[in-house]
């Protein structure tokens, strides 16, 4: 599930993960009744905890996010918008280029490497299999 692309700006990516966080811990305060059966609660928290992973890209900030599954815990302590501030904070002491937001798979295959990897690999199938 995408919720943003994966190339628009910082600021973009962050406005939208402090908003989602900032609704759904409001929701998880003034909808509580409904939110404080197991089932229904934890779908919830397992829907936003990856909605907020597809726009931060941050493994820290969703293990903090897990803190929600852990009873009367998760409920007092707006987990989603402290994790949230916590990658802000985090990406903005970075230097531009190193953001996650910039990083994109780069693949350099030319067409001698990628014939070269096969022919090694196929050697490597044909010597097992000839053992």
């Amino acid at each position: 599930m995408q919720v943003i692309q994966s190339n628009t700006s910082f600021g973009r990516r962050a406005i939208t993960a402090l908003g989602v966080s900032m609704i759904a811990d409001g929701l998880d305060y003034f909808a509580a009744p409904i939110f404080s059966s197991p089932l229904v609660g934890d779908v919830f928290d397992s829907i936003v905890i990856s909605t907020l992973y597809s726009i931060t890209k941050s493994k820290l900030a969703t293990s903090i996010n897990l803190v929600e599954f852990i009873p009367f815990v998760g409920d007092f302590i707006p987990v989603y918008t402290l994790s949230t501030l916590y990658w802000i904070s985090r990406e903005l002491r970075k230097p531009e280029p190193d953001r996650t937001y910039n990083k994109r798979l780069q693949l350099s295959y030319s067409k001698r490497n990628v014939v070269q990897h096969l022919v090694i690999r196929l050697k490597r199938v044909l010597k097992l299999k000839t053992m």
